[in-house]
């Protein structure tokens, strides 16, 4: 799979240079899912979308063309976490679908993740059990999600370590997950550092990670940051620019909170930096060092009292992302500058892009855009 060099994030920069392009209007409309359905996860799957989430019997899988629901697949649980779970990430690779559920109960209502798999041509999902404490236990923390790399399925995660968080990849053999015992030293907080992930994808052979760190030795300097590489390691990092005409804002975070790739045209990272929605090109080479572009500084500003959150994804090679800000905006990275465009109805929490259009939950529901150009 192709690399990302210096000269190509160049090239994927340029369009970050310019923010205020022209403002358009655009139409989202409703997805009619079934009424009991409480949408989770998106998916894009071969021409549509699959849309993963509870209902009023358990875990859903739904299939979506255009703005319609269509055929819903047939889960099978094998243990109760399972029965009721919610499908809080679901990943499409070819045929091959993998998606892991959540589920709050036991004595003190802590998170059971329940592991799924199947495929799209026989509207089947399986629940594959796992020993306790290969997800769970007290050190446990959030999955970022599935990603494929050359047909093998990856799960990358976080868990609390001696210092702090770390980040943790597992690994399938058969319908066995298994956690990586080893981990990277970028991927570890240390008594000077404390990293966090909140957003996962995969560039060829290796995941991209996007998150932040916080400094501790002289004060406390928080500064969003991207990961890169292979299940088992070597991992790179590299900090995330901050624009130098943004002063810090109290009780605001400086984090990247998402990250697109695509192995034809690079990867992108979206975040908060001290009350502003911001975006960078990201490129990963050969010898995997990771190349950034120029920050970007796009509209809006955070609600009051919230830690907004941006979303990304890529239409066309073209990164879009919603913004998360008190008065949100849908903004689109053309080659001359960033196009604004009205964003979904409701407090948007998931953004994908399939052929038939661009998708989001928001607290309204699934909405669906036709996919925006320049």
């Amino acid at each position: 799979m192709n690399r990302r060099t210096a000269s190509t994030v160049a090239a994927l920069a340029a369009a970050a240079l310019v923010v205020g392009g022209c403002t358009a209007t655009v139409r989202w409309r409703s997805v009619a899912l079934p009424a009991d359905v409480r949408p989770a996860s998106l998916a894009a799957a071969g021409d549509g979308l699959l849309v993963g989430g509870h209902g009023s019997a358990g875990p859903v899988l739904v299939r979506v063309t255009g703005v319609t629901a269509g055929a819903s697949f047939s889960l099978e649980p094998h243990e109760p976490a399972a029965t009721d779970a919610d499908l809080i990430w679901v990943t499409a690779d070819g045929d091959d679908l993998y998606a892991v559920g959540r589920w709050f109960g036991g004595a003190h209502s802590n998170p059971r993740l329940t592991m799924w798999d199947g495929t799209a041509g026989s509207n089947h999902l399986t629940h594959r059990p796992q020993e306790f404490w290969t997800f769970g236990g007290h050190d446990a923390g959030n999955l970022l999600g599935v990603e494929v790399l050359d047909g093998r399925a990856v799960i990358f995660g976080l868990r609390s370590g001696a210092a702090g968080i770390e980040g943790v990849v597992w690994t399938r053999a058969g319908h066995t997950w298994t956690k990586h015992v080893d981990v990277d030293p970028s991927l570890v907080s240390s008594p000077d550092r404390v990293v966090s992930f909140t957003a996962l994808d995969r560039l060829g052979d290796r995941l991209v990670v996007a998150g932040d760190e916080l400094g501790l030795s002289g004060g406390l300097n928080q500064q969003p940051s991207v990961w890169a590489g292979p299940p088992g390691g070597p991992w790179t990092q590299a900090l995330l620019p901050v624009p130098a005409d943004l002063a810090p804002v109290s009780g605001q975070l400086s984090r990247a909170t998402a990250v697109a790739c695509d192995d034809g045209a690079g990867c992108w990272v979206a975040g908060w930096v001290r009350g502003r929605p911001v975006v960078w090109a990201v490129g990963v080479a050969e010898d995997g060092k990771i190349t950034v572009g120029p920050p970007t500084v796009l509209e809006g500003t955070p609600a009051s009292g919230a830690d907004p959150e941006a979303l990304l994804t890529l239409v066309a090679g073209r990164p879009v992302v919603l913004t998360g800000a008190a008065a949100p905006t849908l903004q689109l990275g053309c080659p001359d500058a960033w196009r604004s465009l009205a964003a979904p109805p409701g407090k948007a929490t998931a953004l994908t892009a399939a052929a038939s259009g661009l998708y989001a939950i928001t607290s309204d529901g699934v909405q669906r855009l036709d996919p925006p150009h320049c």
